[in-house]
C-alpha cells in the first residue's frame, strides 16, 4: 500500500494550480494524479442504486421510525374514532384511515428525529458511509518520506485544496487504483486546519 496525501477542489483552475505547485515541489508526474468523485449517494455501489442501504447519519433511524409509527398510529386511531363519531357514515374506514395516516407520519417523524447530521468521517464504514462532498481530487504518492508528505500538503494547500488528508491505497502509473469514496481519508495531522 502506498502512502498518499489527497485534497479536494471545487474547480479545474485549482487542480491546474495544484499540479504546477506539486511539480514545482519536485514530484514526478508518476507521483500524482487527479480524478473526479461524484456527490455522496451517486457512486452506484449498491445493487438497487446509491452507495449503501443506509449511511452513517441514518444508522440509528429504524428504532425512531418504529416508535414514531406506534405513537402516530395511536394518535391517528383516536382522531379516526372521533371522525367516525362525528360522521357515522365514515365509520370503520375513518378509524383505519386515521390509524394508517398517523402511523405513516409518525414513522417519518420518528426516523427523522434520529438522523445524525453531524456524523463523523472517523465512524465511516462501507456499510454505513459518511462521505465527503464530491468534486475534483488530487492524490500525491509520498512513499519516500516525511519531507515529501510536508511538501505535498504545502503544495495542495497553496493551491486552495480542501479536505487535505492522508490515505493508503494501490498506486499505479500516477493513479490511485482502489479509491473508495465511501471511506473518507484520515485528516492529515500536518495539514492546516
Amino acid at each position: 500500500m502506498a502512502k498518499l496525501i489527497t485534497g479536494r477542489f471545487d474547480n479545474i483552475d485549482g487542480v491546474k494550480k495544484a499540479f504546477a505547485a506539486i511539480a514545482h515541489a519536485g514530484f514526478t508526474r508518476e507521483q500524482y494524479g487527479a480524478f473526479y468523485t461524484p456527490p455522496p449517494g451517486q457512486h452506484d455501489h449498491h445493487p438497487v442504486g446509491g452507495d449503501s442501504l443506509r449511511d452513517g447519519a441514518t444508522a440509528d433511524s429504524a428504532p425512531g421510525a418504529l416508535t414514531g409509527a406506534a405513537m402516530g398510529g395511536g394518535a391517528g386511531l383516536a382522531l379516526g374514532a372521533v371522525g367516525a363519531l362525528a360522521f357515522p357514515i365514515a365509520g370503520l374506514a375513518a378509524v383505519l384511515a386515521g390509524a394508517g395516516v398517523g402511523a405513516y407520519i409518525g414513522s417519518l417523524m420518528g426516523a427523522m428525529s434520529q438522523v445524525d447530521d453531524d456524523a463523523s468521517p472517523d465512524e465511516s464504514t462501507k456499510t454505513h458511509p459518511v462521505e465527503q462532498p464530491g468534486g475534483m481530487r488530487i492524490a500525491v504518492n509520498v512513499d519516500a518520506g516525511a519531507d515529501e508528505e510536508e511538501s505535498a500538503i504545502s503544495a495542495l494547500e497553496s493551491a486552495g485544496a480542501m479536505d487535505v488528508a492522508q490515505a493508503e491505497g494501490v498506486w499505479q502509473h500516477g493513479q490511485w487504483k482502489d479509491f473508495d469514496a465511501r471511506i473518507p481519508p484520515t485528516t492529515s495531522p500536518n495539514a492546516t486546519p
